[in-house]
């Protein structure tokens, strides 16, 4: 009777062991990077415990990734956009559409009037975020700021001379305000951002002395590949307002993790409650919506932003 009881609890106990480790290497398998760009993050040491990783496709030419991990013990949801800047291209973008100075109050909107805005006027957009930091008395972006080869401004605050520019015959580069100025004749798009994250495929500490922007919290920010035909677009939620009780990233993460993903030269954009990231989507009537899809800080509602960065489809030429 003794001996059918040990031989009925090593049954159970192995029963039981058996249990746990399937358990624990169904865990192990949730947990590992589905993607290319969730494998990168982890094989660059910066993220663990993923435990949300899908991508979508919004349109040939834009991935979207979706991730939530953990960086360094804290908790992170984030999105990265990938643009094949062969198919399609960007416009900075204001909440009329309209290439004249964005200042006052009434020059700001929520992202998506800038994206119908855009529509309005003929363009078709897939994704867009928010842009340039801003200053008030008088509303006014804080950087360099070309729109469809029109100066919308040529001045910049002291420390805000990282632009995204594109010239009239296509190419865009991430560089310095007056590396854009200089092609002033054929300027066709500039938008301005505050701190250098990666240049020349090194990941920047200019930004040591930027105060707050080494706290965590909810990033934008924009950067190409070293061929310039490949754009990466991040959207951090942060200040622990999302389902994924995310803090957001210091500036060198954010850096370090664009430089994983592929950026040879990426620069910050503005962020905390500015942090918005909107996707094309359609309607049962046909008609075109602009959904938000990240958490933005300000208790969930999305902020009024002076400009912003819309991709949109390339002008087909006749």
């Amino acid at each position: 009777m003794k001996s059918k009881f040990l031989t009925m609890k090593f049954i159970l106990g192995a029963l039981i062991l058996s249990f746990s480790c399937a358990c624990s290497n169904s865990n192990s398998e949730e947990a590992m990077p589905q993607t290319a760009i969730g494998r990168q993050l982890v094989e660059f040491g910066m993220a663990n415990d993923v435990t949300l990783d899908n991508e979508s496709v919004v349109r040939d030419g834009v991935k979207l990734n979706e991730l939530a991990f953990k960086t360094f013990g804290e908790s992170q949801h984030i999105f990265v956009a990938t643009i094949d800047l062969n198919k399609l291209t960007f416009t900075p973008a204001t909440k009329d559409d309209k290439n004249v100075p964005a200042t006052g109050p009434e020059s700001s909107a929520p992202l998506p009037i800038h994206a119908f805005a855009a529509e309005a006027n003929g363009k078709t957009v897939w994704l867009g975020v928010n842009g340039d930091f801003y200053a008030d008395n008088p509303r006014r972006v804080m950087g360099v700021f070309y729109k469809d080869g029109v100066c919308i401004n040529s001045q910049y605050f002291e420390g805000h001379d990282e632009v995204l520019y594109q010239l009239k015959n296509g190419e865009t580069y991430v560089g310095q305000a007056d590396e854009a100025l200089a092609h002033e004749d054929n300027l066709l798009h500039a938008l301005g951002g505050y701190g250098l994250l990666v240049k020349d495929g090194v990941v920047q500490n200019s930004y040591e002395e930027m105060g707050d922007l080494q706290n965590p919290h909810p990033r934008t920010s924009v950067g190409l590949s070293q061929d310039r035909k490949t754009m990466y677009i991040f959207v951090v939620d942060g200040r622990r307002k999302d389902s994924f009780f995310a803090l957001g990233l210091t500036l060198p993460h954010l850096a370090s993790m664009m430089k994983a993903v592929g950026c040879y030269n990426a620069i910050n954009l503005d962020g905390g409650g500015s942090t918005t990231l909107i996707i094309r989507k359609v309607n049962d009537d046909g008609k075109p919506t602009f959904p938000i899809l990240n958490t933005p800080a300000d208790d969930r509602v999305p902020r009024k932003v002076t400009n912003s960065m819309l991709i949109i489809e390339k002008e087909v030429i006749v």
